[in-house]
């Protein structure tokens, strides 16, 4: 019996794969990536809802990046992004919530989205099949814009607002040493219509992977290389970051994004397990001669709640003599 209930969960786990694996094969067009994160390693719930409930407490994570610090005109781009996801055992999974804020000049977006998981566990890992499904509400100030014809019929001249439905995938592979991601964001390519003259924003299918491997130096030190690669079938990349723990408390490393710069992380867990996390961007080619760099810092604590169980009822009986 044992043996037959691993055989079909190891179809349901190979169906998964093959169905996600054939979403990253779509063709897309009129793409848009989703906000950069360096740190994603610490950010893994804002690719892929399938991490829902993988850190077995309440989790809860506040990231904000400064992209492009002093480009001209007030055009750096700004994301905000709040989650915070835990472990239902009736549901046999985890369930979470993702805000995320994303300005750049003209152009603001707020996103939410409602994420839910089911965990299949293992002796030394688990599995979460993920789901998510919100609403984007992007915003246009069309008096920022600078076209080249202002009497083209399409041209949004005032600040517009347009809504969508937004729903994505993913799989997580959790150890306590290694991690797989493999998500779909903007699985429905969300369109906003801002006005009745058919000005529209389409949002692009956004593919993830990524995976990191901790490997243990001595008792105190480990290093942790990781890879995040991102695509839209029409513009990739891959970060590539290196990270040294040590002890419990205290990380530092490196990376190189790919077509964008070098990237410096630090980082510190308190005793009462708050953890905090900074990384800074040296941008490389033209840009790196326009913009002062790029921040990003987050705050990150997990705890749990314990219930204390019902007091037992005290039964007197009379006393026969």
């Amino acid at each position: 019996m044992k043996a037959g209930l691993n055989q079909s969960r190891w179809r349901s786990i190979a169906a998964l794969i093959l169905t996600v694996g054939g979403f990253m094969v779509i063709p897309l067009a009129n793409a848009q990536q989703e906000p950069k994160w360096n740190q994603y390693m610490f950010n893994d719930f804002y690719f892929n809802p399938g991490v829902a409930g993988s850190r077995q407490a309440i989790s809860t994570l506040l990231a904000s990046r400064y992209q492009w610090v002093n480009i001209p005109e007030n055009a750096s781009p700004r994301t905000t992004c709040f989650s915070i996801h835990a472990p239902v055992e009736f549901l046999r999974g985890g369930l979470g919530l993702l805000v995320i804020q994303d300005q750049e000049f003209f152009n603001k977006s707020t996103n939410v989205r409602l994420n839910y998981a089911f965990r299949i566990p293992f002796q030394t890992f688990s599995i979460g099949l993920g789901v998510y499904g919100g609403m984007i509400q992007t915003s246009l100030d069309g008096t920022k814009f600078r076209p080249e014809n202002p009497n083209d019929p399409l041209l949004v001249s005032t600040n517009v607002q347009a809504n969508a439905f937004d729903i994505g995938t993913g799989i997580n592979f959790q150890s306590s040493r290694w991690f797989v991601n493999f998500a779909v964001n903007r699985l429905n390519q969300p369109k906003l219509q801002f006005n009745n003259t058919g000005s529209n924003l389409t949002y692009a299918r956004n593919f993830f992977a990524s995976t990191g491997y901790q490997i243990p130096l001595n008792k105190y030190w480990r290093l942790t290389p990781s890879i995040l690669y991102k695509s839209n079938s029409f513009v990739s990349q891959i970060d590539y970051n290196l990270m040294l723990s040590i002890g419990t408390r205290v990380w530092v490393g490196g990376g190189y994004s790919q077509g964008d710069g070098i990237v410096g992380l630090l980082g510190y867990r308190m005793r009462n397990g708050v953890r905090f996390g900074y990384s800074y961007t040296e941008h490389l080619g033209d840009l790196g001669g326009l913009a002062n760099g790029s921040h990003e810092v987050f705050l990150g604590y997990d705890f749990t709640i314990k219930i204390p169980p019902p007091p037992q009822k005290k039964i007197l009986t009379p006393r026969y003599f």
